[in-house]
């Protein structure tokens, strides 16, 4: 479904192959952004810059989204061909959902995190550049592990 911004780049959620360049991937490495709902920001989106091996060798992004009571909801990750959520990114939008409740399971000795998602929202996104940027990733206390 077509999202409606005027004066923004569109993004119909259709498949297809998207090529961005390597410097546009190489901008979401520790990227971090608002994500705001009605001139709110009511979380933020961050992500990382990892590189695949198999099938072929590319790069390969991985996000989180931290809300404003510090909880972080499971990283997901994005690679080609399709590039659904830089694509989604570059229109100015993230369409994700709310707050998850995320449990941990146990059983004979191993554990997993399993997440029970919030409805479904589209996020404006606002990046934040610089030392406000790089101020934002420490007072959210994000470490490349967590992705």
């Amino acid at each position: 479904m077509p999202r409606e911004r005027a004066g923004e780049p569109q993004y119909d959620g259709s498949p297809g192959v998207h090529t961005p360049t390597d410097d546009t991937l190489r901008a979401y490495d520790r990227r971090i952004g608002a994500l705001v709902i009605e001139d709110q920001v009511v979380g933020h989106v961050a992500s990382v810059v990892r590189e695949m091996r198999f099938p072929s060798r590319q790069r390969w992004l991985w996000f989180t989204v931290v809300w404003p009571d510090g909880s972080r909801e499971l990283p997901f990750e994005d690679y080609g061909p399709g590039w659904h959520t830089v694509r989604e990114l570059e229109a100015g939008y993230l369409a994700y959902h709310l707050q998850s409740t995320v449990h941990e399971r146990r059983l004979l000795g191993r554990h997993w995190l399993s997440a029970r998602w919030g409805a479904s929202q589209t996020f404006g996104v606002r990046w934040l550049e610089g030392d406000v940027a790089a101020r934002r990733w420490l007072e959210l206390g994000l470490r490349d592990e967590d992705f």
